[in-house]
């Protein structure tokens, strides 16, 4: 069909044109890896998801610190507590890496919180 300026309409060739809808999350997933930043935020989401993925109880006695690379720094209130997390070192590892698309912390280093009383 020829519109008023000659044009034919719909283009011959539009199908070959038309892409497949992709969710944003995956466009978005996309860019942030061909920037280099996508493993960078997954780890410093841990910040901001520490007590909904290890317990209350847990947050309580353990803050983390600081990523370097793939391991997190995390300041404990207590030598018990640093013997306690270390034995479930593995547990809390699964835990910070649930449901992400790629593992961002592989390692955990415990480490007295220089805060801590007592």
């Amino acid at each position: 069909m020829m519109d008023e300026l000659g044009l034919v309409w719909p283009p011959r060739d539009m199908s070959k044109k038309v892409r497949r809808a992709r969710h944003i999350a995956g466009v978005l997933d996309a860019v942030l890896d061909d920037l280099g930043v996508a493993s960078a935020i997954e780890q410093h989401a841990v910040f901001r998801e520490w007590e909904s993925r290890v317990g209350r109880e847990i947050a309580r006695a353990a803050k983390p610190h600081r990523v370097d690379g793939e391991t997190l720094l995390v300041n404990v209130t207590s030598s018990a507590w640093m013997s306690e997390l270390s034995l479930r070192q593995n547990e809390l590892l699964e835990r910070l890496n649930r449901g992400r698309r790629r593992t961002c912390v592989k390692r955990l280093i415990f480490r007295m919180d220089p805060r801590a009383k007592g």
